[in-house]
């Protein structure tokens, strides 16, 4: 149970037998000055989508309803937009409806996309 003002707290899915589980560390994907590492190809894709994510989930005043980052894996899919959520433990965690694909994010906090302590927008 989460107090008012604080972050929604996500419980994972169970992943079906074809489903993937992500566990990222995302200064793995960051340079020394904190901008995304990789410059192209699929790690830079896997960055974009990761650093998405993290933005997504921490920005505590976005509005109710407001869509998740586009999957990754999925292509031409309805509903791949992903669902974010905090874990207990303060990682970002991410479920997507179309391919069942999930994920956990840690070392996000002081990334250039943590938005929890950005200044409530008016």
């Amino acid at each position: 149970m989460t107090s008012p003002g604080s972050p929604p707290l996500m419980k994972m899915r169970q992943r079906g037998p074809a489903a993937a589980m992500y566990v990222i560390d995302a200064v793995h994907y960051l340079d020394d000055k904190g901008d995304i590492a990789p410059k192209r190809g699929p790690a830079r894709k896997l960055a974009e989508f990761v650093t998405s994510v993290i933005a997504h989930a921490s920005d505590f005043d976005r509005p109710d309803g407001t869509s998740g980052p586009e999957c990754f894996r999925c292509r031409k899919r309805d509903n791949r937009c992903v669902d974010t959520g905090m874990a207990e433990d303060d990682a970002v965690v991410w479920h997507c409806p179309a391919c069942g694909t999930e994920g956990r994010i840690s070392n996000w906090q002081g990334t250039f996309w943590d938005l929890s302590r950005s200044a409530p927008s008016d």
